[in-house]
């Protein structure tokens, strides 16, 4: 077990709690953010042990893979600060960017500071381009550049597993800022243009792109399309990740017959 580096998570945690005096979401986050990190850690052991995920038999990588995984949602903790200091809860997620603010945050830390470990965490969350077009990773050696886009495809299916975990325990997508703050009449539209395109390409969604709840939900089933190993698939399907995605879309979408064309297409993709 990583005890230093879970001391180092707890303790970042703690000062944020801190920080945000008796705000019951702030706390709540802080303490969703944080059980989530060991959680997405906890996935990413599991998908290294199945021998899927490369390079991991070296010991100094398969560390630092491990301390990703702990940190990659670390600058979530600041960003509530953040947005409780400066009354921007409405904002959350939206105004700062945890993946930048996270890597900020190691790259001044000693131990943490290795550059496939802020590359990692700080584009976990973005649009995979984001990562291959940074300068620092474009810089790095070609065996380098191989270890990290290793290292951050094993914490993108990790997060997204466990992300995946909470919409299906606690309906998160239902108790989240988004859709409190999303306007009535979007909450029960259809699905975007934009978002129907990019869905039936077999892309994951942009985030810009989203609009309404029911945008909102497909997004997050267009996420499997950015998984890298077959263990994570699997794990998505067995658990039911994908049928309680299915089940609130449909309570959201009016139109009824995208759901079924949503189904088809995974099933086809799967076959695939």
């Amino acid at each position: 077990m990583n005890i230093k580096d879970l001391s180092f998570l707890k303790n970042t945690f703690q000062n944020a709690l801190s920080q945000v005096e008796n705000d019951e979401l702030c706390i709540a986050t802080l303490k969703r953010k944080f059980i989530h990190s060991q959680k997405v850690w906890q996935n990413g052991l599991m998908l290294i042990k199945s021998g899927e995920v490369p390079y991991c038999n070296i010991d100094e990588f398969e560390k630092q893979c491990e301390q990703a995984l702990i940190f990659h949602d670390i600058g979530r903790f600041e960003e509530v600060v953040l947005s409780y200091k400066n009354k921007n809860l409405r904002l959350f997620g939206q105004k700062y960017d945890h993946g930048v603010l996270g890597s900020q945050i190691l790259a001044q830390t000693q131990n943490y500071n290795d550059i496939k470990i802020i590359l990692a965490v700080r584009h976990h969350g973005h649009m995979i381009e984001s990562f291959y077009n940074d300068p620092e990773y474009q810089n790095l050696e070609p065996e380098a550049q191989k270890q990290c886009t290793t290292m951050i495809k094993l914490v993108r299916d990790a997060d997204k597993l466990d992300l995946y975990r909470l919409h299906n325990e606690t309906n998160s997508l239902e108790n989240d800022v988004f859709f409190h703050c999303l306007p009535e009449k979007l909450k029960y539209q259809t699905v975007s243009e934009a978002v129907q395109q990019q869905f039936f390409a077999a892309q994951t969604i942009r985030h810009s792109d989203i609009k309404t709840m029911s945008d909102r939900i497909l997004g997050c089933i267009s996420w499997q399309f950015d998984f890298n190993y077959p263990l994570t698939l699997k794990i998505y399907h067995q658990r039911g990740y994908f049928e309680t995605l299915i089940k609130l879309f449909n309570k959201y979408c009016p139109d009824k017959s995208l759901a079924d064309k949503v189904i088809d297409f995974i099933e086809n993709k799967k076959e695939c």
